[in-house]
């Protein structure tokens, strides 16, 4: 074989390598190793544990390979919408009943169930420690324009938050609206 076929066959041989391996970098973590792949996509069940003990137990019942893709429910909404995931465990009711409605999921299982609270300086400089819900909690700190940090990223902790403005007829704007991206 001459030396410049053996080379090319080389080059080959590696880019194949390499564009394998540069596609599973995308996964945070793979549990099982089994014949059935399936690629899921969350946030924080799997930086918190959840997903690996779920996986785990998964892989093993099912001779499966559980690939998790680390992302908040709206960008685990979107791969799921893209076909860029099989699976996705995600907090944003509404927006999982919408994809099943449009077709784009085929079923939602509930298994955890989250609680809010509001924090904040024990002066209360909103005064929301007698408030009655809420929207009623967002609305005395709107007025008063005290300083709020929404995660602002999509997530479903964000969806929340921003059904709880809408219940309080309020959009959020102004300095004392910070929002992190985080």
């Amino acid at each position: 074989m001459n030396r410049n076929l053996c080379l090319s066959l080389l080059w080959i041989a590696i880019l194949a390598f390499v564009s394998t391996a540069a596609a599973e970098d995308h996964y945070a973590a793979i549990y099982g190793k089994g014949q059935n792949s399936f690629s899921l996509a969350t946030g924080s069940p799997g930086e918190l544990g959840l997903l690996k003990v779920l996986g785990e137990a998964f892989a093993d019942q099912k001779n499966a390979q559980l690939k998790w893709k680390k992302a908040g429910s709206g960008e685990s909404l979107k791969f799921l919408l893209e076909k860029q995931v099989d699976m996705i465990m995600v907090h944003a009711p509404a927006a999982e009943k919408r994809a099943i409605a449009e077709g784009w999921a085929s079923k939602r299982t509930l298994i955890g169930s989250n609680e809010f609270f509001i924090v904040g300086p024990e002066t209360d400089p909103a005064g929301i420690a007698t408030a009655t819900d809420a929207a009623d909690a967002y609305g005395r700190i709107a007025a008063a324009k005290a300083t709020f940090y929404s995660r602002g990223d999509n997530s479903g902790t964000h969806k929340k938050e921003l059904a709880i403005w809408a219940k309080a007829g309020i959009k959020p704007t102004g300095e004392w609206y910070i929002i992190t991206n985080e």
